[in-house]
């Protein structure tokens, strides 16, 4: 399997996400119905990530036991040479869930923020964050 985070993102009454995530080991995904304005949070916080070693930005849908399913991400950074993750934490309303770890690189997420920009301009899009291997940045 591939590590990367995938965002699908639909603008209506309301609004859904679908999040979709993996690494070499784990894999899981919800559906989520968002407030837009959640998301655009998400990608103003991003934008300046990481401001310095201890910084995270958490995004989080719907309750840890909701019988719809929940979201959490949070981005940090996981040594003191600022490399950086997110700890991805999935349900769905089949009570499946997954908890693991996508690490990144800096230009992944800069890809990550403009492609969710670009989705809630247009009122839709998939915006994609391509993981590494662990222990690969900076080699």
């Amino acid at each position: 399997m591939e590590s990367r985070l995938e965002i699908e993102f639909l603008r209506n009454e309301p609004s859904k996400i679908w999040v979709k995530a993996s690494n070499e080991t784990f894999a899981g995904e919800t559906e989520q119905y968002i407030n837009a304005q959640m998301l655009e949070k998400l990608a103003e916080q991003l934008s300046a990530f990481p401001k310095s070693n201890s910084d995270e930005v958490t995004f989080e849908v719907g309750d840890v036991d909701s019988t719809y399913g929940h979201c959490e991400l949070k981005f940090h950074c996981f040594d003191s040479a600022g490399h950086t993750a997110v700890l991805v934490s999935v349900s769905n309303d089949s009570a499946c869930a997954a908890k693991f770890t996508v690490q990144f690189e800096a230009l992944s997420l800069d890809a990550f923020v403009s492609s969710i920009k670009f989705s809630l301009n247009s009122g839709s899009g998939v915006s994609e964050l391509i993981g590494i291997k662990p222990y690969t940045q900076n080699v």
